[in-house]
């Protein structure tokens, strides 16, 4: 009997410290990745911008509050109004410490508001942007897109409350937005 509890203390032990060896590998995995990244965050009038720096990369986010820069490439309704707390978009960009993996991606949106009905803006639409693919909205409105050049457009009309809301995005190499 005196080997049973004996080889069963064994194997606590053993459980024990192979327990306590892998939380000294996470402590230390843990504290390399704190002192290797660092966050860099600076607020400016026009939105945030955020900088990571990693071992493998630096990844920035800056970001346009407010901007109207989705608008560029879209007709406006004529008579719409942009609504006061939408649009904005952001840039993202990855750079890698060896040059082989860099991407970075831009993306804008804004959105008008219109009385008229859904009908006449979703008609108004299909005449401005003849080429544009018309595919359903989940949400049970209209929408439009064109993809090219490495970029999407889209145009989402949705009849609400207050009025017709017509939304507007761009998705696509920064140059692009």
């Amino acid at each position: 009997m005196r080997t049973f509890h004996s080889r069963r203390g064994g194997i606590l032990a053993g459980l024990v410290i192979t327990f306590g060896a892998l939380v000294c590998v996470a402590l230390l995995i843990g504290y390399s990745v704190a002192r290797n990244v660092r966050v860099n965050t600076i607020h400016g009038k026009d939105g945030d911008n955020v900088s990571i720096e990693t071992p493998a990369g630096h990844f920035s986010i800056h970001a346009h509050e407010k901007s109207g820069r989705a608008l560029v490439d879209f007709p406006k309704y004529p008579g719409a109004w942009q609504k006061s707390d939408g649009g904005g978009g952001a840039e993202f960009e990855w750079t890698s410490n060896n040059g082989r993996n860099d991407k970075s991606l831009a993306v804008a949106g804004d959105e008008m508001i219109t009385s008229d009905s859904v009908d006449r803006v979703v008609d108004f639409y299909k005449a401005q942007l003849p080429s544009w693919m018309i595919a359903d909205d989940k949400d049970g409105g209209f929408r439009m897109e064109l993809s090219e050049g490495g970029y999407k457009r889209i145009v989402v009309i949705h009849g609400r409350h207050d009025g017709t809301h017509i939304g507007v995005a761009t998705i696509g190499a920064p140059a692009a937005n």
